[in-house]
């Protein structure tokens, strides 16, 4: 056999078993970082659906670089700060959030309510920014997490405007299951819904993700694209309040889009 050739060969399964190390691993951190409370590595390892030797030998390595922080009591793992410089990345770097962020500022002081930023990633909305309303002199705590496309006004927002295909792909990826009892789960319904969307200009969320919480969002499109929006969240009480600020939500919309109408060029 010629030697290049074996090589070759070896290197593409060594490549193989690397990137499929790199899958568990990526799978793992999410898996600690999506619980709610420190987990054991046995309960990560049943959840990623690896063999617990394999996620032991995984985990030393996270917690050795920073990724994970095992308790040295009970052996639980956390998120550990070595995530933090990536995430600290995105804050500093990204142009969709910094462009967005003042005009979310103004938005959130004009309606008195939390305003929010989120984008579709895997298939689920991804909040990358916002601003608590102003009664409420606390951080914004959404930044980083995520919520089902088909029941947040953000993502009804963005699906409104992909083509068909892509919005299908992403919505079969995550099947219509009810959040609460308002929750759209008829895809017949939910495709009424996104028309109706598409043709005011702004999604809704009433009590469909939350009880007792309501929202309106507006689309942001860069080079003719819905790749982002931008959404208003209140009480469900105080929705009527709300509504009286569309033309300003969708307004807000429209600058940022002009601002970013190059993103990702």
């Amino acid at each position: 056999m010629n030697e290049n050739i074996a090589a070759n060969d070896e290197d593409r399964d060594s490549d193989k078993g690397g990137v499929k190390s790199l899958r568990k691993a990526l799978a793992l951190l999410e898996a600690v970082g999506s619980s709610l409370r420190p987990v054991s590595p046995s309960e990560v390892a049943l959840a990623v659906g690896i063999s617990r030797p394999t996620a032991y030998r995984i985990i030393g390595t996270l917690v050795d670089e920073g990724y994970l922080v095992q308790n040295p009591e009970s052996g639980r793992l956390t998120v550990g700060y070595s995530t933090l410089q990536i995430a600290a990345s995105i804050l500093d770097s990204n142009r969709l959030r910094l462009e967005s962020l003042p005009h979310l500022q103004d938005l959130s002081k004009l309606t008195g309510e939390r305003t929010n930023l989120g984008i579709i990633h895997r298939n689920q909305v991804l909040y990358l920014a916002g601003v608590e309303k102003p009664s409420l002199p606390t951080i914004y705590t959404r930044f980083g997490k995520t919520a089902p496309v088909h029941c947040c006004s953000l993502g009804k927002a963005i699906l409104s405007h992909l083509p068909e295909d892509e919005m299908l792909q992403i919505v079969n990826a995550a099947p219509l299951h009810a959040q609460t009892p308002n929750s759209i789960t008829s895809m017949t319904r939910f495709r009424e819904e996104l028309d109706a969307t598409r043709q005011r200009r702004f999604a809704t969320d009433i009590e469909e993700h939350m009880i007792n919480s309501s929202c309106i969002a507006a689309p942001i499109f860069s080079n003719g694209r819905a790749i982002a929006a931008i959404g208003i969240s209140s009480s469900s009480d105080k929705f009527e309040s709300i509504k009286k600020h569309i033309d300003e939500l969708i307004y807000t919309a429209e600058i940022i889009s002009h601002k970013i109408k190059d993103f990702g060029q």
